[in-house]
């Protein structure tokens, strides 16, 4: 794959197109007779070719304004060249709006932790047992989309269809917070694999890149502090089956993110994303 990232998968909902070696997903709006497409995550596209026509297919549609939100790309050739046949047809670099212009990604020979944070992790092991699963049952799907539905209500967004979290645990891992007298499900960890090839980082062929997709704690979970656990054993338990790099998914050191301090429990190795761009046809 040229260009992927899983938030492509048309079951993340907004208007889906698809072509020659490409698909994505796109919010159109329209002011009397021009129509203007947010692209949140760019194209994902199969092959370099696939990027030329999904170039080729926008420029051909009558839009007044496109913005294209790049994803992580972990190969800067390949970075380099989407940027270049973008300024070939005039697409300007502006901020991201929605998105963070950075991320962290952890490596496995940095996946240490200093007694402060070993306490962390282990204060989610007080009350709760975790497991890793590969392979989720219809009900272990069901109550992480449940307190998920929690957590998107209690912190304000809008969730994802249950469509997000079968497509995704197709090629997934996720820990399961057990309470260790209930036996339910607390809280989750998810995570999407991904196979890509040459990254900045190793000169293997194929480097298998772990996903960091989505957390969620019930209120028992809350009062167990058990995050620093669950994604403690998420991403052993990814290096454990292959994984060269986990990205945590989104970073900023501009942005008052809230989420920022917990991940740099984790990681501080920030990495750029390749951009957002713009083009006005008016």
């Amino acid at each position: 794959m040229y260009i992927f990232d899983p938030v492509q998968f048309k079951e993340y909902g907004h208007r889906f197109i698809q072509g020659d070696d490409f698909w994505y997903r796109c919010q159109l709006t329209k002011k009397l007779f021009w129509k203007s497409i947010y692209i949140p995550f760019g194209p994902a596209c199969q092959t370099e070719k696939g990027f030329e026509n999904f170039i080729k297919q926008i420029e051909t549609t009558r839009l007044a304004k496109v913005t294209i939100d790049l994803p992580m790309i972990y190969n800067n050739k390949i970075a380099q060249d989407v940027i270049k046949k973008l300024e070939e047809k005039n697409y300007k670099k502006v901020p991201y709006v929605f998105q963070d212009e950075e991320t962290l990604l952890l490596f496995k020979d940095k996946f240490k932790f200093d007694s402060q944070k070993r306490n962390s992790i282990n204060n989610g092991y007080k009350a709760t047992n975790v497991v890793v699963k590969s392979k989720l049952s219809e009900k272990e799907i069901n109550d992480i989309y449940k307190i998920y539905l929690e957590s998107g209500q209690r912190i304000g967004y809008s969730p994802k269809p249950k469509d997000v979290f079968l497509k995704l645990s197709e090629n997934c891992l996720a820990a399961l917070a057990l309470g260790k007298e209930t036996g339910e499900v607390e809280g989750y960890a998810f995570g999407y694999f991904m196979d890509y090839g040459k990254t900045n980082f190793s000169e293997k062929e194929n480097n298998k890149i772990f996903l960091n997709m989505f957390t969620g704690v019930n209120a028992e979970g809350r009062a167990h502090k058990i995050g620093h656990a669950l994604h403690y054993e998420l991403f052993k338990s990814a290096f454990e089956n292959g994984a060269d790099i986990v990205d945590l998914r989104g970073a900023s050191r501009t942005k008052k993110r809230s989420y920022i301090h917990f991940k740099h429990d984790f990681s501080n190795d920030f990495f750029d994303l390749p951009g957002s761009f713009t083009k006005i046809y008016l």
